[in-house]
């Protein structure tokens, strides 16, 4: 991953980039757009404003491709935490069934949820009365929120490269690496079956450690974002 491949922000047409993040942004508010289903107008405008300050922020930055990477890097890391509960064979995102067939996923945490919810999720499984209802609403919030940023970031890094198989490559790697570090995490927590040995699970530890230093402070980019977007 090569964080010296791209364009400045000076040299992509800044112009043709907007639209393309508008037209991600609209298809996933239209009418059919599975976030409209729970997300207010005044939340879906606030999503909207800050990925577009995310853009700004990028396109400012001494080295546009690395800081979106950056970026990218805690999207999916925040993806991929509740995201390992719908990696599912069935699932509806292609993504998550593809991931769940890789040798370090199950596809089968779901299936635990009712026996861990109140640990992992404890706000909304106390809220639904013990209910799982509202546990799976937030699961799916969350994925559907960070999911859409990453997206984002995927999107200008395409444009940044001039590459829309690197920056797919680069998202679909960092999926594989968090998705399985999360898994892990979880697994070690509830005392659940391992899937890697320990070498590989070292390997894995290390290379997260890794990327979530290259990604600096989350909460810190999150405020910049914020405060840019006025939603701070």
């Amino acid at each position: 991953m090569d964080q010296n491949t791209g364009r400045t922000g000076d040299s992509i047409n800044r112009e043709v980039l907007d639209d393309a993040v508008t037209d991600n942004l609209e298809g996933r508010f239209d009418s059919d757009g599975a976030m409209r289903v729970y997300l207010d107008r005044w939340t879906r405008q606030r999503i909207a404003l800050e990925n577009r300050a995310k853009l700004d922020l990028v396109l400012e930055a001494k080295d546009p491709v690395e800081h979106c990477f950056q970026n990218l890097i805690r999207e999916i890391d925040s993806e991929a935490e509740p995201g390992i509960f719908l990696a599912t064979p069935a699932g509806l995102a292609a993504t998550l069934c593809r991931l769940s067939g890789e040798e370090s996923m199950s596809g089968q945490l779901h299936l635990t949820l009712p026996t861990i919810a109140h640990f992992v999720f404890p706000d909304e499984f106390e809220h639904s009365k013990h209910d799982l209802d509202l546990v799976w609403i937030a699961i799916n919030a969350r994925y559907d929120r960070a999911n859409l940023d990453a997206e984002i970031s995927e999107l200008i890094l395409m444009h940044l490269m001039g590459a829309e198989e690197h920056a797919s490559d680069m998202a679909d790697a960092l999926r594989t690496v968090f998705y399985a570090f999360h898994e892990a995490r979880i697994r070690r927590r509830f005392e659940l079956p391992q899937i890697m040995d320990l070498k590989a699970s070292r390997h894995l530890t290390a290379r997260v450690t890794q990327l979530t230093r290259r990604a600096g402070d989350y909460d810190a980019r999150i405020s910049a974002i914020s405060r840019r977007a006025g939603t701070l």
